[in-house]
């Protein structure tokens, strides 16, 4: 199994998450800019541990989009919610976010 580099997965990853920021988001870009990065950053400890595991095979992919997707609940966007917009909408972000974040990894193990 080739090294995993994860360090340019996660710079990938936030170029990927600021292009859809700025493609979601007309009069919000800044902010949702700043909420996607800061997605990133507060799962990226957890995140390079399971894309590790995975890579290893001690982790299913299935397990892997799960976790990845639970963290809808840990992670808030609260520079959108101090915009006033609106917690649907933040929350599909956020749902989009994440499940860019697991497809893009595992397409690349």
């Amino acid at each position: 199994m080739a090294t995993v580099n994860f360090q340019e997965i996660l710079d990938m990853l936030k170029d990927e998450a600021v292009k859809l920021a700025m493609a979601t988001f007309k009069d919000f870009k800044n902010e949702a800019k700043a909420d996607a990065l800061n997605l990133l950053d507060e799962i990226k400890d957890n995140l390079k541990t399971w894309t590790l595991q995975v890579a290893e095979g001690k982790l299913t992919r299935a397990d892997f989009e799960f976790l990845v997707l639970a963290q809808k609940e840990l992670v808030e966007m609260n520079a959108l919610k101090q915009v006033g917009f609106g917690l649907i909408k933040a929350d599909e972000f956020k749902n989009s976010l994440l499940t860019l974040v697991s497809n893009t990894i595992l397409g690349l193990l």
